[in-house]
């Protein structure tokens, strides 16, 4: 067997088990952060990882550890931020009627150390939920145990603060030496789980959610996972609520069972059927 093709089948393997590809352009990302782990264990090729990965009685502890570094995890505050003012401005209004009863249930999947979910928190506050007695729920989920260590600790780099101006970073956080901690009226009403987004069977605690964000996971998985993970969101999803994309994703042309919706200059999804 040839290196080429002991790489394909390391490849398959993180397909497989986390529904992330590394072709082409990114195949140098997967090896730079692949690299130091067979420094680590002694290996010598990569097709000596994949059998370790495939067959060593430590390959869960090593999974485990790819889990926290394959994932992209680039995320900051209001990333695309004209999302969360669809939220507030089209969504909620919508979702808010008389006739509901409970929170506000959104899901943010993927959720990297969530930048996303406390931005929603933000949003929802900025629009006055709060001063009006509507209350809500952010779920978030994510592969990474790091990043969701993180997320419940609520301290950021600052980059994690690159689309904040002063003013909001003093509205939203405390500078603790050279990071910032996100105040804790910013944190009301979230909570965070590990989740793969690319196994079968999932199962989403907090279902059924009123919206669901997904941004920019995507567009890193195989075929296969991007189907599992859109039926994971099919299920989970309120037979009302919406689905949010990144940018550069989109289900137009790939699934039958969601149907675009616009909301201002965006495009966003709804089940079959929900109407527009």
């Amino acid at each position: 067997m040839t290196a080429e093709d002991e790489w394909r089948l390391l490849l398959a393997l993180v397909s497989r088990e986390f529904g992330l590809v590394f072709q082409d352009a990114r195949r140098g990302h997967l090896e730079s952060r692949l690299t130091p782990r067979l420094q680590a264990l002694g290996l010598e090729s990569f097709g000596a990882y994949h059998r370790y990965l495939a067959r060593h009685p430590q390959r869960g502890a090593e999974l485990s550890m790819l889990a926290r570094i394959l994932p992209n995890n680039e995320t900051y505050f209001f990333r695309e931020a004209h999302h969360f003012d669809l939220l507030v401005q089209h969504v909620v209004p919508q979702l808010s009627m008389p006739s509901r009863c409970g929170p506000l249930r959104v899901l943010c999947a993927g959720c990297s150390t969530g930048d996303e979910a406390y931005s929603i928190v933000i949003a929802l506050q900025r629009a006055g939920l709060e001063r009006a007695g509507l209350p809500w729920q952010i779920d978030a989920c994510d592969l990474n145990p790091e990043c969701i260590a993180q997320a419940n600790q609520g301290l950021y780099e600052v980059g994690s603060l690159r689309a904040c101006d002063e003013p909001e970073r003093a509205a939203h956080f405390c500078a603790q030496g050279d990071r910032f901690r996100l105040r804790s009226e910013h944190r009301k009403g979230t909570s965070f789980f590990e989740a793969n987004l690319a196994v079968a069977g999932l199962e989403l605690p907090g279902a059924p959610y009123q919206v669901i964000f997904c941004r920019n996971v995507l567009i890193y998985f195989c075929e296969e996972a991007f189907h599992r993970a859109l039926s994971h969101f099919h299920r989970a999803l309120d037979q009302s609520g919406y689905l949010f994309l990144g940018h550069s994703e989109s289900l137009i042309g790939r699934r039958s069972d969601f149907q675009p919706v616009r909301l201002g200059d965006s495009i966003v999804y709804r089940k079959r059927g929900a109407g527009s």
